[in-house]
């Protein structure tokens, strides 16, 4: 099977789970008897523990040359985690089960996304055209679960979970083994020096915290959109399909994404995803008419997948080959943990007092956003950001290049 398809179907996969979880986790949370603050610790607090977790598993895939490897591990303990929902109630027993999910299910995604942008680099794959299929299941699962929502009770949410999962395992296996390391043995290092190594870097650190920050526009969205919509009057159907809108035109970017990745670079991205979040959220904020609500919808195609495009060809061409996975852990861990964590625990409060005006915030937030992505644009050119080489791979080199 090409590598292409192959990782095609992995997308396709992983993104059932996501389709489901994103727009109808928080529904699922309050039929159990969440209040809006338990709902948004729930959802934020099991964010924090990818700045620990998903760098910790790519170091871990970095150094055994497996990738493949850690995303089955990574993927059975996902659908581990997630059949418990079917049996556990109360706050405190649902927010251990989602701390574990939330540990080990994102930490699947930078390890497909380095072998994906290895792949666009080495062979020449279209990444956007193979993302995308990611993106046209989460369609069809959220608007699939929208649409059983209204035929059935929440508790249907978790059952899509366990089915979506035991997917993302079988399309798990399609993954290509990647092709050993020949090196000499050298003394061992811990392995969060990699992160160290790479996260220390002035600019590697502002423009994370700046795409991390893009990417935190999107928290009442996620955290409350449904229940915001529910609210306003709207039916689980077209919720679904408000969900459905925005992830189809992130399809379209996706497809187009080749030139306009070459054409804009990482940084414009970025630019373009954060004004396009302070239209998307003012607008949104204000209540429009449901016609300018899809029209909203559209601009997700910019604040999520021109964010994400722009984030993994920095992280790409910032890092060298041996940090790949890390370096992308490291970014999806800020993006999708700490940062979507604070905001999200933020807004909770926020969301109870001013319900869908809530957005005004992340409106800010994206202006904010705008400014940290110029800086970055002053300070980088494209290159590398740390050696190729480590320390004790260097001297190494220089002595068997002295002999």
């Amino acid at each position: 099977m090409p590598l292409a398809l192959r990782l095609a179907t992995v997308y396709g996969t992983m993104f059932l789970f996501t389709g489901v979880y994103l727009p109808f986790f928080p529904v699922w949370l309050k039929s159990k008897g969440l209040d809006a603050n338990e709902i948004s610790l729930v959802v934020a607090l099991s964010l924090f523990l990818r700045i620990v977790v998903s760098p910790f598993f790519a170091s871990v895939a970095d150094r055994l040359g497996d990738r493949r490897r850690v995303v089955l591990w990574l993927a059975w303990a996902s659908l581990g985690a997630a059949s418990l929902f079917l049996v556990v109630e109360g706050f405190g027993p649902i927010l251990l089960v989602a701390l574990v999910l939330n540990a080990v299910f994102p930490s699947i995604s930078p390890l497909v996304e380095t072998i994906s942008m290895r792949a666009r680099i080495e062979e020449g794959m279209n990444y956007g055209r193979v993302r995308m299929w990611g993106s046209i299941t989460f369609v069809a699962a959220s608007a699939g679960a929208g649409w059983l929502l209204e035929w059935t009770a929440p508790s249907i949410i978790a059952i899509c979970f366990v089915a979506a999962l035991l997917s993302n395992v079988a399309g798990a296996w399609l993954l290509p083994e990647d092709v050993p390391r020949k090196a000499k043995p050298r003394a061992p290092r811990p392995r969060f020096a990699d992160v160290i190594e790479i996260g220390r870097h002035p600019v590697f650190v502002l423009f994370v915290l700046t795409a991390s920050l893009t990417q935190a526009t999107h928290a009442v969205y996620y955290a409350f959109g449904s229940l915001a919509w529910q609210r306003q009057g709207y039916s689980d159907t077209v919720i679904g399909l408000l969900w459905a809108t925005g992830v189809i035109a992130e399809i379209v970017l996706f497809y187009i994404s080749g030139p306009l990745m070459a054409r804009l670079g990482a940084v414009r991205l970025v630019m373009l995803a954060a004004i396009a979040a302070v239209i998307r959220w003012t607008v949104t904020a204000l209540n429009p008419p449901v016609a300018l609500l899809f029209l909203m919808q559209g601009l997700h195609a910019f604040t999520f997948g021109a964010a994400h495009l722009g984030a993994v060809q920095f992280v790409t061409q910032a890092a060298p080959p041996r940090l790949a996975a890390t370096a992308q852990s490291l970014y999806a861990a800020m993006a999708s943990g700490v940062i979507m964590g604070l905001v999200t625990i933020g807004v909770g409060p926020i969301y109870g007092e001013l319900g869908p005006k809530a957005y005004f915030v992340m409106a800010a937030a994206g202006a904010v956003a705008f400014g940290g992505a110029l800086l970055v644009a002053m300070r980088w050119n494209g290159e590398v950001l740390v050696p190729e080489e480590d320390g004790l791979q260097e001297e190494e080199r220089k002595q068997e290049d002295g002999n």
